[in-house]
């Protein structure tokens, strides 16, 4: 049968499609759209889709977020809006560019992930590999493919009086209402932001929250960045991950680069 489309509904699918080029065309392509191609910026990857048809349903239950979660579209850079980087102070801002450069030239600047050691915060939220989510009644468990990181939020706690400083810090989380909130300090600043090698400090303060839509087949998390040294003021930004039952998370060996290797400088997720 012939799937016949209303010319109403055809005229709003062209404008989407109008518009969604248009914001692809918009986006900044260099750092501050400096136009400087020594300070390109690395684009984004598409990421995840809805899980195939036939894949077990979603959990309903608004605070249940068991299972194996993929997020929707991976930035390497994580500022307030796509191609837009941090509220950087103007010194930090001038680190990010030494960085980008050194990115584009194939010489980028280690960090942690790079010698194997977690990716910090928030950056590991948005890996492009699958996370697992294990639940019980005083903790969520976050356990990511990439690089076998693994968070822990307790709920219904406070911080320690003495945090000691780690790469994923400390977290605790609560519910208000049907969205998990998680806070986050005690980071270490021997990670970046982002990729693209935005700076943190040990100050930094990360609040997530996470709620449950379309069914429960997504889960919408706001992420709220603070850090008094390097950020001229905090920011937010959204990010959506999909249901995905399908998917086994696989064996991520980073000492042994068994899941993939960097391409010119740059880790390309396979």
């Amino acid at each position: 049968m012939k799937l016949i489309i209303p010319p109403s509904v055809a005229a709003l699918l062209a404008a989407l499609t109008v518009a969604g080029q248009a914001a692809a065309a918009d986006r900044p392509k260099t750092l501050n759209n400096s136009n400087d191609p020594t300070l390109t910026l690395t684009p984004p990857l598409k990421g995840s889709s809805p899980a195939p048809k036939g894949s077990a349903p979603p959990n309903p239950d608004p605070r249940n977020f068991e299972g194996v979660w993929f997020l929707q579209g991976y930035e390497y850079m994580l500022g307030p809006e796509g191609g837009i980087p941090p509220p950087l102070k103007p010194e930090y801002m001038k680190i990010l560019e030494r960085r980008i450069r050194a990115k584009n030239a194939g010489r980028p600047e280690a960090d942690a992930s790079t010698q194997c050691l977690p990716h910090g915060m928030p950056r590991l939220m948005e890996s492009p590999y699958p996370i697992e989510i294990v639940q019980s009644a005083d903790r969520l468990t976050f356990l990511h493919e990439v690089a076998h990181n693994v968070r822990r939020i307790y709920l219904n706690r406070q911080h320690p009086k003495d945090v000691p400083l780690t790469y994923l810090g400390d977290s605790v989380g609560h519910w208000e209402g049907d969205t998990l909130v998680v806070d986050t300090i005690g980071l270490n600043d021997k990670t970046f932001i982002d990729d693209e090698g935005s700076s943190h400090s040990t100050q930094e303060h990360v609040i997530e929250r996470y709620r449950k839509t379309d069914g429960g087949a997504k889960i919408e998390l706001t992420m709220t960045v603070e850090d008094p040294v390097t950020l001229e003021q905090s920011y937010s930004y959204k990010r959506v991950y999909h249901w995905r039952p399908d998917i086994r998370p696989q064996e991520y060996v980073c000492e042994e680069n068994n899941r993939n290797a960097p391409i010119d400088g740059i880790t390309v997720a396979q």
